[in-house]
């Protein structure tokens, strides 16, 4: 069973290798995995040696302030409860389920009213056929893309991530809905081949749509697939080539490729292309499908310091400029927001150009304090800044988060109700 479970994680390992650069994706943990990661740690520290569970779990609390351009601040409570089962039976076959629970309780009356929500994140059964194929089939997240910011060949985001995820690109990559679908893999040496399919199982719905009313119309609302293929060509070396497929559009080529350019330095590119609608053309109802392209090119340096800085410059042939979106919003306000949503719920960058920075200090001035935060820069001005500062216990964390959103009126960022936020967080984790 061990020796299936290695192969398996091999496997797992040489098919992901080209999404995102070895050195940075090390600092870009998400924090309930890192959190579980380091529960883990501690307690092999001080126990004997035993079989690793199959289970972990954890419970948070957060409490959040948010102030609004044009309403009263307002103060609420979420209490969430997450869950990770992973389990191999035999050496062919094995499950993995990745669930939260999310109660939101109102603290003030500005507030939004209580409310539920569930989200399965995974819960797929995989067969290995061969030491090298494998085969899965259920609700899988399936996340590719080079950069950290912005992915344009992360091709089933769209519609996957709800609203009171933070934005954190590492957490909006990890807590999401994964699509319903079957997808088969064949690895060799020095790469693999990767097919997945996704069908449609509800009424038809554009991934994306803002307006879905159901997990099933935003994950499976059309029938889509997916080609992924990586070849090494050198030690640090290693493309990934993509084809995606969507009922009712053309289907859209994309590449990433990361190189350590020096111990301390990795530089990547993501690029995808093909005929598509633009953002405000699809909304407006109008067919201006043409060859469109998307890009994210950048870096990330780590300093002896435990200090890792990213910058990273995007590009969306489906955004537009900002003369285009001011004119969108004055002369047809219901397209314009429309275009909006769907720029956030598609998580596609709105406007033509945008800019990244990010920085990640690991122990930052003591022991087991994390400090990160980044800066997303649309075209025209539209600007969100996100901070943390994150105390790692053994079995526990806490963390306070800042978030501010600012840009003109017709920008995504200035066109959101809330202006910034805090947020104080507590969570255990098994």
């Amino acid at each position: 069973m061990r020796r299936a479970l290695v192969k398996k994680m091999a496997c797992a390992m040489l098919a992901s290798i080209a999404q995102v650069p070895a050195m940075a994706a090390e600092t870009m943990n998400d924090a309930d995995a890192a959190a579980l990661n380091l529960a883990d740690t501690s307690a092999a520290e001080s126990a004997a040696p035993s079989a690793p569970r199959p289970w972990k779990f954890f419970v948070q609390d957060a409490m959040r302030e948010g102030a609004y351009r044009d309403a009263p601040s307002s103060l609420r409570n979420q209490a969430s409860l997450g869950l990770i089962y992973q389990q191999s039976f035999g050496s062919s076959v094995g499950v993995k389920f990745s669930g939260r629970f999310d109660r939101f309780d109102p603290l003030s009356s500005a507030a939004a009213s209580t409310r539920d929500e569930t989200t399965i994140r995974e819960a797929y059964a995989t067969w290995n056929i061969t030491p090298l194929a494998n085969a899965d089939a259920g609700r899988i997240d399936v996340r590719n893309g080079a950069g950290f910011g912005y992915n344009p060949t992360d091709y089933f985001k769209a519609g996957a991530v709800d609203i009171d995820v933070s934005p954190d690109p590492q957490s909006r990559r990890t807590n999401r809905l994964g699509t319903v679908g079957v997808r088969a893999q064949r690895l060799w040496d020095s790469g693999s081949v990767q097919m997945l399919f996704s069908p449609r199982l509800a009424s038809r719905s554009e991934p994306g749509n803002p307006y879905a009313s159901s997990d099933f119309q935003r994950t499976n609302g059309v029938n889509r697939w997916l080609f992924v293929g990586t070849q090494r060509v050198s030690a640090t070396v290693q493309p990934q080539m993509l084809v995606y497929g969507e009922e009712g559009q053309q289907p859209q080529v994309g590449v990433n490729v990361s190189a350590v350019l020096a111990r301390p330095l990795v530089a990547y590119a993501e690029w995808s292309g093909g005929r598509h609608a633009s953002l405000a053309g699809e909304a407006a109802g109008q067919h201006d499908d043409a060859f469109r392209a998307r890009s994210a090119v950048g870096a990330s340096w780590t300093t002896p310091l435990d200090l890792t800085l990213i910058a990273e410059f995007q590009h969306s042939g489906a955004g537009s400029t900002p003369s285009q979106w001011r004119a969108l919003q004055s002369g047809n306000t219901a397209a314009w927001g429309t275009a909006v949503q769907s720029s956030v719920t598609a998580q596609e960058l709105p406007t033509r150009y945008g800019g990244f920075l990010m920085g990640i200090w690991r122990n930052a001035g003591m022991r087991r304090l994390d400090a990160s935060g980044f800066m997303q820069l649309d075209q025209g001005g539209g600007k969100q800044v996100w901070l943390e500062l994150r105390r790692h216990f053994d079995r526990f964390d806490v963390a306070l988060q800042l978030q501010k959103q600012s840009g003109p009126s017709w920008d995504r960022y200035g066109a959101m109700r809330e202006s910034r936020s805090v947020q104080v967080q507590a969570q255990f984790f098994e």
